[in-house]
């Protein structure tokens, strides 16, 4: 009973990933499990037939991103994890114009996508000195996704922040992400007043990152932006932190050794 539920706070429950996958007419083999946790199973896939190149250019790296299967104390929940897969799309496709977001391939099953994976550094393991110009390309990016009507709102990790091979900022992991239309909950002056408090969130964990990691590069006038003034992120923060520690505290007590990521793997950045 115990392990039951146990293997029910995983996306997959204890079902693998499939150790191929076929996306158009090409194979690909699981290379590694980034992720598992309660909403989604994230891996990485390699193209399989080295041998034989593919007629039409083919990524030759994957994600796979399989969304909530398992049921959770009796109640179905592959109705959230479509919801999920069928959200993330929509963003991916609304950014499908940049090429320092993920590019959407396909969708793989009810719950999940495939999507173009972007090698390089997670922010949060990387030790060498950032690019000088590396924030300023970060904010025009985020400048392209909010043009685009879309708040990221996981600007906060520094894991979902990617050093290309390039010296590029990337941005991964768009699950809860939001596309804020002019008539947003059929309200344009609702969906201003989100849009602009939400963009002003994600400015703020960018200013936060920088005074953090290249403090010389921090203006005068940015040094301010890096501090929590907003009611909006005082309120999340007082309600989240103690959420996030208890939710931390029941995992680590409850939660056997994760049956995808305790697998063999190299080492490898988040996505």
């Amino acid at each position: 009973m115990q392990r039951t539920f146990q293997h029910q706070l995983y996306a997959c429950g204890e079902r693998p990933l499939p150790a191929q996958i076929t996306v158009g007419e090409n194979s690909y083999r699981l290379s590694q499990v980034f992720k598992n946790d309660f909403f989604a199973a994230t891996a990485l896939y390699e193209y399989f037939n080295k041998s034989q190149e593919p007629l039409v250019p083919t990524p030759q790296q994957i994600i796979l991103k399989l969304n909530r299967q398992e049921p959770f104390l009796g109640l179905p929940l592959a109705w959230l994890g479509e919801m999920l897969c069928s959200h993330q799309i929509s963003i991916l496709r609304h950014l499908n114009h940049l090429n320092a977001t993920p590019r959407f391939i396909s969708r793989y099953g009810p719950t999940g996508l495939v999507y173009q994976y972007i090698p390089g550094r997670t922010l949060e393991e990387n030790t060498e000195k950032l690019p000088d110009d590396f924030f300023d390309q970060l904010l025009q990016l985020l400048r392209q996704i909010h043009q685009a009507g879309v708040v990221y709102l996981d600007t906060n990790k520094t894991d979902n922040i990617i050093l290309g091979p390039d010296g590029r900022p990337h941005l991964v992991d768009f699950q809860i992400s939001l596309h804020i239309g002019k008539r947003f909950l059929f309200s344009r002056r609702l969906a201003e007043f989100l849009r602009i408090t939400l963009q002003n969130a994600d400015l703020y964990h960018f200013y936060k990152h920088k005074r953090k990691l290249a403090p010389e590069l921090l203006t005068p006038e940015e040094y301010p932006l890096s501090r929590p003034t907003s009611k909006a992120i005082r309120l999340h923060r007082l309600a989240a932190t103690p959420l996030r520690k208890l939710r931390r505290k029941l995992l680590r007590h409850l939660q056997p050794k994760d049956p995808l990521t305790s697998q063999n793997n190299p080492s490898q950045p988040t996505k």
